[in-house]
């Protein structure tokens, strides 16, 4: 017999010995037996919308050098410019640098602003003894974990980390290198403090040195840094380009670039040999940082339309490599990569000149969808901005403060964009979005961020 069969034969014979006690004591048994009527009680809701905290935005301040002299310094180089855009936002300044004249700008957009998006971006032009090009880089959100992909430190090349902390709780860095050989033991690198407001600067030349393929991982406690990494090129006595990389939040199975540009390469080729240099070619450096390797799929989609190109690579975790791109025809690329495994990425790119050569990297951008909403746009100051959109897989629909832009299935378009303005970009469907720069001063680009999304009314039950 079952429990639960001998729990009712048990109940029974339970009825039976109280029906013989008596008759009232059965009405009460029967009256408890019996079920009543279920009562509930629906609890009142209340929906209530959340008030907006304070948006802070770093932008990284201007390209650094060293001073002249017996005890050089890390210093300051020219002033860069800088476009805002957000309706009742404030701006200060990180003045605390390790670099003398350095400092970042913070873009805020406080609580009590009319407005609920904000963005900026900054450009510099240098033609100076030892550094020449273009850098334009958008101003980030600090963050816990960053990615930053990109630079070297072999021979006349200079690459530095700069950690900027616009909160008001001291941050804690830990930094991890991965190089071409696979992780690099990079002593001193844990547990750097960088204060409230303060601005830390570390040349990557101190703790991975003559490494050509660095990829750099940033992980913060306490605060929050917004984390960049500067690079300047010499060849021989001649400066080759400036750049700021920007950095990706963390490793995925789906990287997406949206402009790849490829610009006379014919002359590049000339320059190039003139001066001997042989890191200006068009490459894409990938990592996996994990612990298992990953097969890759790499598509190129050019600005003409139709399938592109696409190269398949097995890339074991934990080395750096570079994948060379060299054989592509002049335009315009995005850059979509599959991989089996997390992975970060970017691409480089340069541009050769009667002023020179620069050279740029392009980062991976987040994805933008319809949840989004009005999404603002901060374009740098100066000529040569081009706007890049990309479907990575199905069609898109964008306006850009009302030009509509239709996205067929894996396909990219691009569209001129006028400096110093702050276009709205509305999206249906799923896109990436870049802008790049092309002047006679250089190469560069910034990424569109997906905003931080103003607050949606939530049900609250009392």
């Amino acid at each position: 017999m079952t429990d639960r069969l001998l729990l009712l034969a048990r109940g029974r014979r339970v009825g039976v010995a109280l029906l013989g006690a008596g008759a009232a004591a059965a009405l009460v048994v029967g009256v408890l037996a019996v079920p009543g009527p279920v009562v509930t009680a629906e609890p009142g809701a209340v929906e209530v919308t959340p008030v907006r905290a304070t948006q802070s935005l770093v932008c990284g301040g201007p390209i650094l050098g060293l001073s002249r002299g017996p005890e050089p310094e890390i210093i300051a180089v020219g002033e860069t410019v800088r476009r805002s855009a957000g309706e009742g936002l404030v701006e200060r300044a990180v003045s605390d640098s390790d670099a003398v004249g350095g400092g970042a700008a913070i873009v805020e957009l406080p609580a009590e602003a009319p407005a609920d998006d904000v963005a900026a971006t900054e450009r510099q032009e240098l033609d100076e003894a030892e550094l020449r090009g273009l850098a334009v880089a958008e101003c980030l959100p600090p963050a816990p974990t960053s990615w930053l992909v990109g630079g070297s430190t072999t021979t006349g090349r200079s690459s530095t980390i700069v950690l900027s902390n616009p909160g008001e709780v001291a941050a804690t860095v830990d930094l991890a290198v991965w190089g071409a050989d696979g992780p690099l033991d990079t002593a001193g690198t844990s547990g750097l403090i960088v204060p409230p407001g303060a601005q830390r600067v570390i040349p990557l030349s101190g703790i991975a040195p003559d490494e050509a393929s660095p990829v750099v991982g940033v992980t913060s406690r306490g605060g929050s840094v917004a984390a960049t990494l500067q690079q300047s090129t010499i060849i021989g006595l001649e400066p080759a380009g400036v750049d700021v990389v920007t950095p990706v939040a963390a490793p995925s199975q789906r990287v997406v670039i949206p402009v790849l540009p490829v610009v006379d390469s014919e002359g590049l080729a000339v320059a190039a040999a003139a001066l001997g240099a042989i890191d200006v070619s068009t490459v894409l450096r990938l990592l996996v940082p994990g612990d298992e390797a990953a097969d890759v799929t790499v598509s190129l989609l050019p600005d003409t339309g139709g399938e592109g190109a696409a190269l398949t690579a097995r890339v074991e975790p934990g080395a750096v490599i570079d994948l060379a791109l060299g054989e592509l025809a002049d335009g315009d690329y995005s850059v979509i990569i599959d991989a089996t495994a997390p992975v970060v990425a970017a691409a480089r790119a340069s541009v050769a000149s009667d002023a020179g050569i620069d050279s740029a990297w392009f980062t991976a951008a987040p994805p933008l969808d319809d949840a989004d909403g009005d999404i603002l746009l901060a374009v740098a100051p100066g000529a040569g901005a081009r706007l890049h959109l990309v479907a990575p897989d199905d069609a898109a629909i964008v306006t850009v403060d009302g030009a509509l832009i239709e996205l067929g299935p894996r396909s990219r378009a691009s569209l001129e964009l006028a400096g110093s303005t702050a276009p709205v970009m509305i999206v249906s469907g799923e896109v990436r979005a870049s802008i790049s720069y092309l002047t006679d001063a250089g190469l560069a680009s910034s990424r569109i961020l997906a905003p931080v999304a103003a607050p949606r009314p939530i049900t609250v039950f009392p």
